[in-house]
């Protein structure tokens, strides 16, 4: 791989382009990692709307219509629907874990296979999420397993 930088006083935005022969899993993690810089989340923590880094991230839940969003030690409320973060994070290492949980692959320390056809992912901080049986075709792609 061959990495190419190119100053520019005059250009108006920063601008990355990939040159390829074939789109493979090593390129697409770059893509991932390249969509978060920068990117950020609105949500609502005691009386502040705060802006978090989409790195920081661990994962997002809806639970009773209201989606929240945990980075470590911290809960957010945000507005937003999975569904529509779904859509915003598809090109990114974001994905739907179950119908109620996009998780932040880059944030997954192991998986464990479970008797019931499902996966425990165990997150940095120890948490575990539970990636119902439809996903998991998905999610192993995404993590190269």
């Amino acid at each position: 791989m061959k990495i190419m930088i190119r100053q520019d006083e005059n250009a108006e935005e920063t601008e990355i382009t990939v040159v390829c022969r074939k789109l493979d899993a090593e390129i697409e993690q770059i893509l991932a990692a390249v969509s978060l810089i920068g990117n950020t989340v609105a949500g609502v923590h005691g009386e502040e709307t705060c802006f978090v880094p989409l790195k920081d991230i661990l994962y997002f839940e809806s639970v009773e219509n209201r989606v929240f969003f945990y980075t470590d030690g911290e809960m957010y409320e945000m507005s937003a629907k999975l569904y529509q973060l779904e859509e915003k994070l598809q090109n990114s290492k974001f994905a739907r874990i179950s119908k109620s949980t996009i998780a932040n692959l880059n944030k997954f320390h192991s998986i464990k296979p479970e008797k019931n056809s499902r996966l425990t992912a165990t997150l940095m901080n120890g948490e575990k999420l539970v990636v119902s049986r439809q996903y998991i075709g998905e999610i192993k792609k995404k993590l190269g397993v």
